[in-house]
């Protein structure tokens, strides 16, 4: 039996084979394709997801053993303790000077030394990184030394047969060093080395009580305080004698004598900053006098500084992070303090810089005896008296892990070189631990929230994953980029929806159609410009151009569309049959205003230079010149003319509407003829009064949506991008108006809709499903735009809204940063990180889209 349709007529063509596979083909393709493109993008989630996963993992301190220390038979105090960066063997300094190479494993003494002789210093001083240390002694002098470990690789040719016979992994003792069969196979001896160099005196023959020590340049920086109350300075440069080998001093530098408190008694703390500019004296009660120490010869007393807060106590330890900026200040509570030198406005002190306490660690109640900093990142390890061991990250401002030495409170504590375990001497044995902690500096709060960045007056959000210097504190924060990507996206938006909607609209309703069918392809062929293209003409000719001419720039913006507008009333005010017969050659009368527009512009902008700006708008905007009144004069001018025009529609027009009915055309087009030009003026002066009010009130607009100027900035970036997104959003929104049905725009011309009226109140409502679809496919363009923000916005990550400051985005840092990064290293994990930040925006942003384009959809069915 043959199908019948619903017409009821019978079909007498059968589908042939051939026609059923294609479409059977095509379908299977079209669904395979589109269920790809599905699995794709969740597979590229997934990815990102799983490279970002292990910054935020919980870091691990295991416990990895105990070992007495053998034939230890000294009572002497240790006074540091340091681990080779293979956790194999660790030296300990006594206070005596005795030096003690052991093995940490079992705890077995390797080595005794004694590098002075029997004349035990009075003073030492560490200076992490560099292996140096300085000492003090009761005859005056100094003296710099070294204490390391020394490696060598052995040829297996001659060596012992236990040597030989070592698999990978085994060690053993050799010749009061340790010989470890390497993974290659290789004999890696390791063992205790010393250096001491000559004395120097620091000139007065004052035994030494405390001494620190820095390097910069090639010269030494040497803190010291002396039995007579004096803080000497000295800067020492090495001279060696070619001939003879022979090292000698020469020393210059001044002293400041500490105020005659017999109370108190003398400092127990000396720290001298690591670039030697700053030196810092402590007491056990917590007051630290800090000494401005850039003139070394001039030392003076900069500022006095209570380490307690006035809480009471004593300071037990005070210690540096990498660099010797920070300050690490432990008291008996257990509280751990980090204070570094800031630079607020109006300091009165005489470097300008004042201490300010950025981190505080909270303690237990057992006090602090012993703190390790780590030398590559901002770990720092700490010993308490109750024998607790915890690890630190002081940007992330958290505790990563600690351990207990149950053998009594800890003496010295050692964070091995590569951060992979701790090492405490503790009631005469080693406690050691194994740390994980590749990424300690990454948390939810440290990269969305504020922190409090050495040398930074107060918290802020910042971006900087790498520096000059190994002691650079990484900021990981991610908010400077998602604020600049909003940033691009707010001004690219904000110039090419207007453009494209506007434009789209013209050519629709109002263009012949011969001449829309040239245009659209034309505008369409912008969007195959590529963005390095774009990016090199904003960088190389746009910025430069829109530097020397900034005031004509702000002028256009007020100068074209008034020449536009102005243009569109004389065009209404043509006689009708003139009009029908120039149709066809309105765009090029609409085109014809935008040069009159730009005259306008060339010769407004120095005019409103000299009025609005003191004659110097990048003066002005610096806020050297003038008063707030013109910027708010300039920023008000938008919204005032919105006021002028909701006025009209709101009071005006339904007054006239009656009376208008009987004009003619020539009457009509004066009237709106002079209404523009009124409502131009009163704009201007609505915008006057509220920017002198304004004023007035003290308010300036300075420092917010502008400020100082910078070359690269977001304007350009929003006129380069605006014109990069303008041919998507017009060409989607051109579809959407043009598929509006035919009949629904000739009925509301039938019952004498203007072609406004039936544009604004009939075809846009019926669109804007598609319409808004138009604006969000611009948008996620904007947003993932790349090369022309990086090119054209001077890639500064800063948290201002300010149009003349540049920016850096999300997709900007990531084509940047990425090929550079370590593999698996926490920048690069970030920048994976920030990728997903995208890529979520994008997807939220979109979903949201949806939604509100489905309302519109219904309400267009509705209408």
């Amino acid at each position: 039996m043959a199908d019948t349709s619903f017409t009821g007529r019978s079909r007498r063509r059968q589908t042939t084979w051939r026609v059923a596979a294609a479409d059977r083909a095509a379908r299977i393709l079209i669904t395979l394709g589109g269920a790809g493109t599905i699995v794709a993008v969740i597979l590229v989630c997934v990815f990102l997801v799983s490279v970002v996963i292990p910054l935020f993992l919980p870091a691990e301190v295991l416990p990895d053993g105990e070992a007495p220390l053998k034939d230890a038979g000294r009572p002497s105090p240790v006074l540091l303790c340091r681990t080779d960066e293979y956790r194999v063997l660790s030296w300990t300094l006594h206070a005596d000077g005795v030096v003690d190479l052991r093995r940490v494993d079992t705890g077995e003494l390797l080595e005794r030394r004694d590098p002075f002789e029997g004349v035990p210093p009075s003073a030492s001083a560490y200076l992490p990184g560099e292996g140096r240390l300085a000492f003090g002694f009761r005859d005056g002098t100094v003296r710099f030394g070294r204490i390391g470990f020394a490696t060598t690789f052995l040829p297996d040719e001659g060596m012992p047969d236990a040597l030989r016979s070592l698999e990978p992994g085994e060690r053993t003792v050799h010749e009061g060093g340790i010989v470890e069969r390497t993974a290659e196979k290789q004999l890696r001896r390791q063992s205790l080395r010393t250096e001491l160099e000559a004395p120097f005196d620091l000139g007065e023959g004052s035994p030494v009580l405390l001494v620190d020590l820095t390097v910069r340049g090639g010269s030494f920086l040497v803190a010291a305080l002396t039995e007579d109350g004096a803080l000497r300075f000295q800067e020492v440069t090495a001279r060696k004698n070619l001939l003879t080998g022979k090292v000698t001093w020469t020393t210059s530098g001044g002293k400041v004598s500490l105020p005659a408190e017999p109370a108190r008694g003398p400092p127990t703390r000396l720290v001298l900053s690591g670039i030697g500019t700053i030196a810092y004296a402590a007491w056990p009660d917590g007051r630290m006098l800090r000494f401005d120490v850039r003139e070394i010869e001039k030392p003076v007393l900069a500022e006095t500084v209570d380490l307690l807060g006035g809480r009471g106590g004593r300071l037990e330890v005070l210690g540096t992070l990498i660099g010797k900026t920070s300050l690490v200040a432990g008291d008996a509570t257990g509280r751990i303090g980090i204070w570094f030198p800031v630079r607020p406005r109006g300091s009165a002190t005489p470097d300008g810089a004042v201490m300010a306490e950025a981190h505080v660690l909270e303690g237990a109640g057992s006090p602090v005896t012993a703190v390790s900093a780590s030398e590559r990142t901002r770990l720092l390890a700490a010993g308490f008296g109750d024998g607790a061991v915890r690890l630190f990250h002081i940007t992330s401002n958290q505790v990563i892990g600690e351990g207990a030495a149950p053998r009594g409170p800890v003496e010295a504590v050692a964070l091995t070189p590569k951060e992979d375990g701790i090492v405490a001497v503790a009631g005469g044995s080693f406690h050691r631990w194994a740390v994980r902690a590749p990424h300690p500096e990454t948390t939810l709060a440290s990269i969305f929230g504020k922190v409090w960045y050495e040398g930074d007056v107060e918290p802020t959000h910042s971006w900087q994953s790498t520096g000059g210097t190994d002691d650079f504190e990484p900021k990981y924060g991610l908010v400077p980029l998602i604020f600049g990507t909003l940033k691009a996206t707010f001004y690219s938006m904000l110039i090419a929806v207007p453009l494209a909607v506007l434009g789209a609209i013209f050519t629709t309703e109002f263009l012949h159609p011969k001449v829309r069918a040239r245009v659209k392809p034309t505008i369409e062929l912008m969007a195959s410009l590529p963005s390095v293209v774009l990016g090199f003409l904003a960088a190389l000719i746009f910025a430069p151009w829109i530097e020397g001419r900034v005031p004509t720039v702000i002028a256009s913006f007020g100068a074209i569309p008034f020449a536009v507008l102005l243009g569109a009333y004389s065009w209404q005010a043509l006689p009708r049959p003139l009009a029908l017969r120039m149709e066809r050659w309105r765009l090029l009368f609409i085109l014809a205003t935008l040069p009159v527009g730009a005259g306008l512009a060339f010769l407004a902008g120095p005019l409103a230079e000299d009025v609005l700006f003191s004659g110097d708008v990048k003066g002005w905007l610096d806020g050297a010149k003038g008063g707030p009144a013109g910027g708010w004069f300039v920023l008000l001018l938008p919204f005032s003319a919105l006021a002028v025009i909701a006025a009209n529609v709101r009071w005006v027009n339904p007054r006239i509407a009656a009376a208008a009915a009987s004009w003619g055309r020539a009457r009509e087009a004066r009237f709106e003829m002079v209404r523009f030009l009124a409502g131009v003026a009163a704009s201007v002066a609505l915008s006057t009064a509220a920017a002198q009010l304004l004023g007035a009130a003290g308010l300036d607009p300075r420092g917010g949506f502008v400020d100082t100027y910078v070359q690269r900035n977001a304007l350009v970036v929003g006129v380069v991008m605006g014109f990069a997104v303008i041919p998507i959003i017009y060409t989607l929104s051109e579809d959407a108006l043009s598929s509006v049905p035919e009949h629904l725009r000739a009925a509301s011309l039938a019952v004498g809709a203007t072609r406004w009226q039936t544009a604004v109140n009939v075809i846009l409502p019926t669109a804007m499903s598609g319409l808004f679809s138009a604006l969000m496919i611009g948008l996620g363009r904007a947003v993932g735009e790349t090369m022309v923000v990086l090119m054209a916005a001077g890639n500064t990550p800063v948290l201002e809204w300010n149009v003349f400051n540049g920016f850096r985005t999300l997709s900007a840092n990531i084509a940047v940063e990425l090929p550079e990064a370590v593999q698996d290293s926490t920048t690069y994990r970030m920048l994976f990180l920030a990728a997903l930040t995208l890529f979520s925006m994008t997807f939220v942003v979109n979903t949201l889209a949806e939604s509100v384009r489905q309302r519109f959809r219904k309400r267009a069915f509705e209408l």
